[in-house]
């Protein structure tokens, strides 16, 4: 993982196409560093149906479409905003996640962007990875392939089983580390992925606790807040 060696706040909005793309930054705990950022947005693709005036079906763009158009969005406010810190976390929705398409998709977006693959880390609800694990996880495999990165939201659940085959493709999980020292279950699951050497991003930390959390391995931070 590629870290910069600044402090930086998050970028401001930018506007585009009817949305909001906003870049916080994901910081080292303990030294400050600035080692990748996570992609806010008001853009949401629509998994349901989206019917006109004459009661008709619209045309809706495919989910791998709208995530392929999410990268190259992304590649330009990152190059608009000079924001040069890699990689750029961006969620996926659970229907491109499922779409054959996504991975050569994505992989065409980002050559289109002039972006490397591992430049992006494409991340999965574990919601949606756990309902859907076998058409989640062969998408997984195959934007692996490419060369993207991949982690797990696990903030608001974490049934996703961290067996063999899974903990070799996934770079991060990002956890509510107000959760964390008072759900053993969850602190178990966060142990054995730092062991597996996944990348652990904790929500809702503050800087104070940076060294606690690095004492079980959890030494980055997406918005930690200032000490009291």
């Amino acid at each position: 993982m590629q870290h910069a060696r600044m402090r930086v706040q998050s970028t401001g909005p930018v506007a585009g196409a009817g949305r909001l793309l906003r870049f916080e930054p994901v910081v080292h705990l303990v030294t400050g560093d600035v080692t990748c950022a996570a992609v806010q947005s008001t853009r949401r693709y629509e998994e349901l149906a989206a019917f006109g005036a004459s009661g008709l079906v619209s045309n809706v763009d495919s989910p791998a479409n709208w995530l392929s158009d999410m990268i190259e969005d992304v590649a330009l406010r990152a190059r608009v905003t000079d924001m040069d810190v890699r990689p750029i976390h961006l969620e996926a929705p659970v229907s491109a996640m499922m779409h054959p398409d996504t991975p050569i998709a994505c992989e065409a977006a980002a050559a289109r962007s002039r972006l490397l693959p591992q430049e992006i880390c494409i991340e999965v609800t574990d919601a949606s990875l756990s309902q859907s694990r076998k058409d989640v996880t062969r998408s997984i495999e195959n934007l692996r392939r490419k060369g993207f990165r991949i982690g797990v939201i696990a903030t608001h659940s974490w049934n996703t089983p961290l067996d063999t085959g899974l903990r070799l493709m996934l770079d991060t999980v990002r956890v509510d580390s107000r959760k964390l020292f008072r759900d053993e279950d969850l602190m178990n699951r966060v142990e054995a992925a730092v062991a597996c050497g996944i990348s652990v991003i904790a929500e809702g930390a503050r800087y104070r606790d940076g060294h606690e959390l690095a004492s079980i391995g959890v030494e980055l931070a997406m918005r930690p807040s200032a000490d009291a």
